[in-house]
Parts: C-alpha cells; sequence; structure tokens
C-alpha cells in the first residue's frame, strides 16, 4: 500500500489535465492535494482502521464471482438518478418539488466544504479526485404523497462498467425547509468511493437508505454527512452485505434543536469479507435524539468492524442518546469489533450504550427444531428475527 498517496496526487495531476473547472473548484482541489501531503496512508494505527485492512485499497482481485443485485421492484413514482460512465442520466421525468445538476455546475456560494483529517485521509482523496456527482435540490412541494401514504423518492444508483479503477463521486442534497423525501442508494457495479453531504433544513424529514450489496471482489468507500437543523426526523437504514472491502463512515451534525436522528444497519459478511460500519454523532445543540442499531453477522474468515460514538458538547443539554451493537459470529474464524463510545460534556444528558458478541442461542435452535423445524430452516429463521431487530424503515 505505500504510496497510495502519491497514487491519488498522480491520478489528481492527470484529472485536472484532462478537465477545465472554474478557479475557485481547482484551488479547493489544490488545497485538499496539499493537506494529503501532510499526512500518512490509512493504516491500523488510525482509529477507523484499526479493524479493516486498509491494504485492500490498493489491490485488484481479478474474478468473476457476482452477487444477487436484485433488489425490490422500481415503482413507476421513482426519480432515478443513475451515476454511469458517461457522468449521470436522469431516467425519469423530474417532478416539480426535485432539481437534478451536475456537482461541478454548482458555484463557489453554493459549494459546501468538509472537514477531513487523517483519520478521514480516504475520504479527503475523494475531494482531490472526485469526477462526477449530482447536486439534489428538494423543494417544499415534496409531501407525503396521502393516497399511498408514501414519500416521494429518489433513487440515487451506482452503475459504472469498470470495476478495477476507483471512480470517485461526490454528491451534494438539500432538503428546503418543510420537505419530506426518501432518497435511496443502490449500488449495482463498479469501484467506488462516494461523499454525500446532507443539508437538512427546518422541519424537514428525511428516510434515506443505503443499500450496498458486493460481489467477492467489489469495493464500496462512502462517507455521509447529515448537517440537521431544527425540528427535523430522519430514518437511517444501511444494509452492508458482502464485498472485498466496504467502508462506510456516518457523520451526524445536530446544528439546531429539537431534531432526530434515528439509524439501523446490517451488516453481513462472508467467505473473506471485510466491511466497516462508523457513526459519529454530534449533539452540538440541546434537545436532540440519536438512536443508532447495529445488528452484524460473520461467517467464514470473514471480518466486521462496527463502530458507534456520540459526542455531547458543553451546554447540549437534553440530549438524549441510545447505542444498542449486537453482533453474531456464525463460523470459528469469523472475527467481529464493536464499540459504542459515549464523551458527554454536559449535565443533564440521558444516554445508554451497549455492545454484544455471540453465536446463536442453542436453547431457542433447540426449541424450533424440537417444534419440527429443520436445523437449517431454524438458524435463518432466527438471523431473520436478529436482522429485523434493526430495521428502521
Amino acid at each position: 500500500m505505500a504510496g497510495l498517496i502519491n497514487n491519488w496526487l498522480d491520478a489528481a495531476t492527470e484529472l485536472q489535465s484532462k478537465t477545465k473547472e472554474p478557479a475557485w473548484l481547482v484551488e479547493k482541489r489544490d488545497v485538499a492535494a496539499k493537506q494529503l501531503l501532510r499526512l500518512q496512508d490509512p493504516n491500523r494505527k488510525l482509529e477507523s482502521w484499526r479493524y479493516a485492512e486498509a491494504s485492500r485499497l490498493a489491490q485488484v482481485i481479478e474474478s468473476d464471482s457476482r452477487v444477487d443485485k436484485a433488489l425490490d421492484a422500481e415503482q413507476s413514482d421513482e426519480v432515478v438518478i443513475q451515476i454511469n460512465d458517461g457522468g449521470f442520466a436522469v431516467l425519469n421525468t423530474l417532478p416539480d418539488w426535485l432539481s437534478v445538476d451536475s456537482i461541478t455546475s454548482l458555484d463557489s456560494q453554493q459549494w459546501q466544504d468538509l472537514d477531513f483529517s487523517q483519520e478521514t485521509v480516504v475520504n479527503l482523496a475523494n475531494s482531490v479526485l472526485f469526477s462526477t456527482g449530482v447536486s439534489v435540490k428538494i423543494n417544499a412541494q415534496a409531501k407525503t404523497q396521502s393516497a399511498l401514504g408514501q414519500s416521494p423518492k429518489v433513487v440515487i444508483e451506482y452503475n459504472l462498467s469498470d470495476r478495477k479503477n476507483w471512480r470517485y463521486v461526490r454528491n451534494q442534497i438539500n432538503l428546503a425547509d418543510d420537505s419530506q423525501v426518501e432518497i435511496e442508494e443502490r449500488f449495482v457495479s463498479g469501484r467506488v468511493n462516494v461523499v454525500n453531504l446532507y443539508q437538512i433544513n427546518n422541519s424537514s424529514i428525511l428516510q434515506r437508505k443505503q443499500n450496498v450489496r458486493l460481489g467477492q471482489t467489489e469495493q464500496f468507500v462512502s462517507f455521509n454527512q447529515f448537517d440537521v437543523a431544527e425540528n427535523v426526523e430522519i430514518l437511517n437504514m444501511n444494509q452492508h452485505h458482502g464485498g472485498w472491502l466496504q467502508h462506510h463512515l456516518h457523520r451526524i451534525n445536530f446544528n439546531g434543536s429539537g431534531s432526530k436522528y434515528v439509524s439501523g444497519t446490517v451488516n453481513k459478511s462472508i467467505d473473506n469479507n471485510n466491511i466497516s460500519d462508523l457513526v459519529e454523532v454530534n449533539h452540538y445543540q440541546k434537545n436532540n435524539q440519536s438512536d443508532v442499531t447495529h445488528r452484524s453477522i460473520a461467517k467464514d474468515q470473514s471480518q466486521i468492524f462496527n463502530n458507534a460514538k456520540a459526542m455531547v458538547a458543553p451546554g447540549a443539554d437534553g440530549s438524549e442518546i441510545e447505542q444498542d451493537l449486537k453482533n453474531i459470529l456464525l463460523s470459528p474464524d469469523a472475527k467481529i469489533f464493536s464499540k459504542p463510545v459515549l464523551e458527554i460534556y454536559a449535565d443533564e444528558v440521558v444516554a445508554a450504550h451497549g455492545s454484544t458478541i455471540g453465536a446463536l442461542d442453542e436453547t431457542a435452535l433447540f426449541y424450533l427444531q424440537s417444534r419440527g423445524v429443520e436445523v437449517e430452516l431454524a438458524r435463518e429463521i432466527m438471523i431473520e428475527s436478529f436482522e429485523q431487530e434493526a430495521v428502521v424503515c
């Protein structure tokens, strides 16, 4: 992996020679590149990579192994934004409540800077190398469709033919005051490093899903930041299955009061998969709630790292925090590392956290078999029940 940062910087030089971008964006790339020069390649000394194999970032494994990417049938009222080899394409007619533009078409006033460090060096590389992505704006006309009882839905789909080279994508999603929408990320193919920045304004409701099901040789890295205003409600559901490498960081910033963030994640690994799922919730203001639930299942020689951290700033009284991380090992060589963290600098806070790692309950398994359920089916029933505990939407 030695020289990974040098490879990124070389690729950035090549990218800039091929593109014509406004001076302000070139300058931002240059600032990010200079920051990269001062940092080290990702390694196990970093908390975010301590239990992940960063060396896999530089590896390309030749294989025809695939995974069934079948998802729920698309609804006719979904708006699908496909990130593809040509950049992006909107596969439906845009409704009045939605606008979609290229991320590179934004001006300097619309651009939102992100704070990256040594811990997030892989995501910083995205700031230097992104070549595509979208700016999505949801206006106040986006409301629950009363006849169906559903929110209007936007799908961001990653469908890239190149499985060997990393593709860097940046998306910026803005929800106006009093809007309501469902946004789902779907992975189809490629080798993707994506940064998603959600700006969620007052009294809006977001139901967000991330569905990443990878074949044995596929890789996906994501950074997802939610900047949350007042009286906002967020349901965030993540499905992370398989892959040579998955590495996800979710950062939630409560910048106003009276908001609620509820997150559920199901991580499933087999063979030699490597999955990391990290959550950082920053309670900067009073009277906000965060609830993080992880359910992880590892088999064979695979490994999973899941970590939930909540920070309560001075003066952020009235914060309520729940962290529930439960994990099941299905074979002796599988590994799961799980760590909930509370960092509290205020007095009036309600907080609880917990983490368990174990095997399937043999007593419950025996009970199902005693009722005539075959052992393999009994295992599937128990695993399905375990996963359902983390389904929030």
